[in-house]
């Protein structure tokens, strides 16, 4: 009788090749995984970018002059603010499709080192007092009623820019200083 030699260990042509597919299934997918995760960061990279360069074009429309006064009687606007923002910066924040709000707020007593309470970027108010909402502008649909502390938009931008005010009332003569807060949005 004649053995027959086996083969141990051999399933076959195609069984052979089945455990070296695992780990190339394994690396394809490790590496697409990889590339998704990567595109995602650069495109929150991006969209942080694209509000940044809206909250700067914003900021320098508010700021280029430096100063805000009150307007003359008679005047559609309040303030100086208010006429830069209807004409200037809802049509640029529009173009860049942020989302915006403006405040100025009045220091004639100097600055606070910590923005708590009334003296935060976020708190919207209508009041002469120093610290508080002196005036503000938005593009916001349904603009905030003052006073009201809006909640801090996710991946917000806050800028903020010394401006010289009238002080220490609103028809003064002499000049304080001022701060406006950039908010922007998508």
């Amino acid at each position: 009788m004649k053995l027959k030699k086996e083969r141990k260990g051999f399933i076959g042509p195609l069984g052979d090749d089945v455990p070296s597919i695992f780990p190339i299934v394994f690396a394809v997918l490790l590496f697409a995984g990889t590339v998704l995760y990567a595109n995602q960061l650069i495109e929150q990279k991006a969209k942080q970018l694209e509000i940044r360069e809206g909250a700067l074009a914003l900021s320098y429309l508010v700021t280029e002059k430096g100063f805000v006064e009150k307007m003359p009687s008679g005047s559609p606007f309040k303030t100086s603010l208010d006429a830069a923002c209807e004409e200037n910066v809802k049509p640029l924040a529009s173009s860049k499709s942020v989302t915006f709000i403006i405040t100025l707020k009045r220091f004639c007593n100097g600055i606070p080192i910590e923005f708590d309470g009334e003296k935060s970027p976020f708190f919207i108010a209508d009041s002469p007092l120093e610290g508080s909402t002196w005036d503000y502008c938005t593009n916001m649909p349904s603009p905030p009623s003052p006073p009201s502390l809006l909640p801090q938009p996710k991946d917000s931008v806050v800028l903020s820019y010394p401006v010289a005010v009238p002080c220490p009332d609103e028809d003064s003569f002499t000049n304080g200083i001022g701060v406006v807060n950039v908010v922007a949005w998508k």
